[in-house]
């Protein structure tokens, strides 16, 4: 057996795994299973109790946990790698307004379905990304969270197969153990067993009125600057306070910030005109607005499926990766502004050529509805960097420097005190050195949460089966 499946799996190989991959010669000692029910899961784990188990649904963890557990030598860590794919089934319950996905599903399978059945959902941007993965680890949505609330939240049933083998359906309803491991797996639930099936309940498709964008082609760091200065004190003073939009800013390496707005159905003004003060700071510091339609997104599916052929597009060999996050839980005061633009938005924009820094106003609906475990449920103003290069083109040497570069800046957002730091369990580099990992009070956002997911860990998993997952320091 080769890293063949590895390779094909994966969407990016970690930057703390490139070297390793390369330098891999042996065959992977695990294997790959790729079951047809939550009934198949079953019997596998019931017969083999001694195994532990990863589960790979999308292959999009910046990290590569579950997937790695392929490439790793033998000993006390070989594992049985569950292949999800097999589980990718999509229904729709009209009535109910409800939509079940396989725990193999990926958000394209679900924006189709969803798109069909007149519904919306708070889905992440990528469409090969694993929908159970991303809902389990408290994954957030830019676009439509301010209004749709988290992905976990809209949870109505859960089936997970557990470390024993037994398999059982949860709902926000249940109660005792059974109701704290629901609420576990909503910010942990890859530590806890197997998902093989969850069922959400949508808006409607009309819960988004229309959206677009406007890009900007800054050109170099030194113009991009004051622009994203204005534009950063714009989403502070519009934007942030304002449950009916959201908005996005996206700085790539070329320095091209792309503005993305969001429109809900409870916006009352005219969007074009709320959005001339980006126009107006544009001007003011003579950079060029190549683009300008915040109208163009006509449906909650157009917004939702916008990048990806955008993100298709993004490859290399290997593509190399590591996300970082910040955020606040109020708005953010103008030192933490100035932080983004002087610090967060780093030179290593140059050296690794396939980045991007995402800015994203949050809050609304996913602070209101149900307290999620995740640090993603606390944050209101909410920046990652997506460190990403083509590790063929990139010498050695840049590669250190890039990571150099961007622990620094991690170090530094450290000493931030009023922000928090690589606090997401879907935006963070979980197999970064012990010294820039999170607590678990932050990453599950809270010290009583953390405690309850530590209850329910030893509770269902005691001997740890399920160990290849983001909080493996914490768990």
């Amino acid at each position: 057996m080769s890293t063949d499946w590895f390779k094909d799996k994966i969407w990016s190989i970690s930057v703390n795994k490139e070297a390793a991959l390369r330098e891999c010669k042996r065959s992977a000692s695990s294997a790959v299973v790729y079951p047809k029910s939550a009934q198949d899961i079953s019997e596998l784990l019931a017969s083999n109790q001694e195994a532990a188990v990863a589960v790979v649904c999308g292959g999009h963890s910046s990290s590569n946990v579950a997937a790695w557990a392929y490439v790793e030598d033998g000993g006390e860590d070989n594992a049985i790698i569950l292949d999800m794919k097999n589980m990718a089934s999509v229904t729709v319950d009209k009535e109910a307004s409800e939509i079940t996905v396989g725990g193999g599903s990926n958000f394209r399978q679900l924006a189709e379905v969803c798109k069909e059945a007149g519904g919306a959902l708070p889905i992440g941007t990528g469409d090969t990304v694993g929908v159970c993965g991303f809902t389990v680890n408290g994954g957030l949505s830019g676009y439509f969270g301010k209004r749709l609330g988290m992905l976990g939240q809209r949870v109505v049933n859960m089936e997970i197969v557990l470390a024993n083998g037994s398999v059982k359906n949860l709902t926000p309803a249940s109660k005792g153990d059974d109701g704290d491991l629901f609420y576990a797996c909503l910010g942990a639930g890859s530590a806890m067993g197997v998902v093989t099936s969850l069922t959400f309940k949508m808006d409607a498709a009309t819960s988004l009125s229309t959206g677009g964008s406007i890009v900007v082609a800054c050109g170099n760091k030194a113009s991009t600057k004051p622009f994203l200065r204005r534009a950063l004190q714009y989403m502070k003073e519009s934007v942030l306070s304002t449950p009916s939009c959201s908005m996005e800013i996206v700085i790539v390496s070329d320095y091209t910030v792309i503005i993305n707005f969001m429109f809900y159905d409870t916006f009352t003004e005219e969007a074009s005109s709320f959005v001339q003060q980006v126009r107006d700071d544009a001007q003011a510091c003579n950079v060029p607005i190549v683009a300008d339609d915040v109208t163009s997104h006509k449906t909650w599916f157009d917004a939702a499926s916008s990048l990806w052929d955008v993100i298709a597009g993004l490859k290399g060999d290997p593509l190399v990766r590591a996300d970082h996050c910040i955020g606040t839980r109020t708005l953010p005061s103008d030192e933490v502004l100035d932080f983004v633009v002087d610090t967060w938005v780093g030179d290593y924009l140059e050296k690794a050529l396939l980045s991007l820094v995402e800015i994203r106003s949050l809050g609304g609906a996913a602070m209101e509805g149900m307290k999620l475990p995740s640090g993603n449920a606390n944050a209101i103003f909410f920046a990652d960097t997506i460190v990403c290069y083509d590790g063929s083109s990139v010498s050695p040497q840049d590669k250190s420097s890039i990571m150099q570069e961007v622990h620094q800046v991690i170090v530094d957002a450290r000493n931030q005190s009023e922000l928090m730091v690589d606090f997401s369990g879907t935006h963070s580099q979980s197999d970064d050195p012990s010294e820039l990992l999170p607590c678990g009070d932050e990453i599950f956002g809270g010290h009583d949460n953390y405690l309850t997911i530590k209850k329910v860990k030893q509770t269902f998993d005691s001997t740890n089966r399920f160990r290849f997952h983001p909080f493996v320091h914490l768990l």
